[in-house]
């Protein structure tokens, strides 16, 4: 396979960021070098101005993997301290108190769910919140729904299947023993219990997703980071117009607001920042 030359990155890379949203920056050809070579050396195809070539005549064939290869499915269990303490102690709390008003169902968007540990995180945390207060029940009215660009992410998360490197990435043992059956000598899998009441599906950000309808809770973290300021700032005002009244909206920690701020407030809790309409 032929190293990709400054023209085809540029080919590449836009048609990346039109389709999905991925900006990459003009040092970063190697990844596209690395990841691609071998699918495009699979088609057979010698040059990466082949396989754009073939992308534009073949794009719902060919897009789907390409994209998959590009995303970075960087995750882990409970990831970041700060944002989950708040989820337990102010923004959870919040949405048991609007069932206790006479709520019927919290709606719960995981968008960028990855293979899946951040939405089941939360379904356990839910799990264990509904527990203490001797209300298992109440579970059933948290409806959470994960989503991701990448189709091969998604199967993974929906069989919930985890390797001994993949289960040990933040996860204690105390929940890993609770939640989840050994199998084999290196498969952890979820229980059914917290498995099901997550629901997935595949989504494109720089598409229109008003469709979805209105949300108590968006978790939208480390996801925009890969996106141009401009195409981050649509979609994350797009999500702040979902909420709920009083509904949150929490980004990754590196991760800067954005927009009018008038749109939103910020609200700041124990070194964690989420905010609502």
């Amino acid at each position: 396979m032929q190293a990709i030359t400054k023209h085809e990155f540029r080919q590449i890379s836009q048609l990346l960021k039109e389709q999905c949203g991925i900006n990459l920056q003009d040092d970063q050809d190697y990844l596209v070098q690395t990841r691609l070579s071998d699918f495009a050396t699979s088609l057979g195809l010698h040059s990466f101005g082949q396989l754009f070539s073939r992308l534009q005549f073949e794009p719902e064939r060919l897009l789907p993997t390409v994209i998959n290869l590009m995303t970075t499915n960087e995750t882990l269990w409970f990831r970041d301290d700060s944002c989950w303490n708040a989820l337990e102690k102010s923004i959870l709390p919040a949405l048991f108190k609007k069932l206790e008003k006479g709520a019927q169902e919290i709606r719960i968007w995981i968008a960028g769910c990855s293979t899946g540990q951040e939405a089941y995180s939360l379904a356990m945390l839910i799990d264990e919140m509904c527990q203490r207060q001797n209300a298992a029940a109440l579970a059933r009215c948290f409806s959470i729904h994960a989503m991701d660009i990448s189709q091969a992410a998604l199967e993974t998360a929906r069989h919930a299947r985890y390797n001994d490197f993949e289960i040990n990435r933040g996860l204690s043992l105390t929940r890993r023993n609770k939640y989840f059956e050994h199998q084999g000598q290196n498969l952890w899998v979820l229980r059914p219990n917290i498995r099901l009441r997550v629901h997935f599906a595949n989504i494109n950000l720089t598409r229109d997703f008003s469709h979805l309808g209105r949300f108590d809770l968006i978790l939208c973290r480390n996801v925009t980071i890969y996106f141009s300021a401009d195409v981050r700032s649509k979609v994350l005002s797009a999500m702040v117009k979902m909420l709920t009244p009083e509904g949150a909206l929490l980004v990754g920690a590196t991760e800067s607001l954005w927009g009018n701020r008038k749109e939103f407030k910020e609200v700041q809790f124990q070194g964690a920042v989420y905010v609502q309409r």
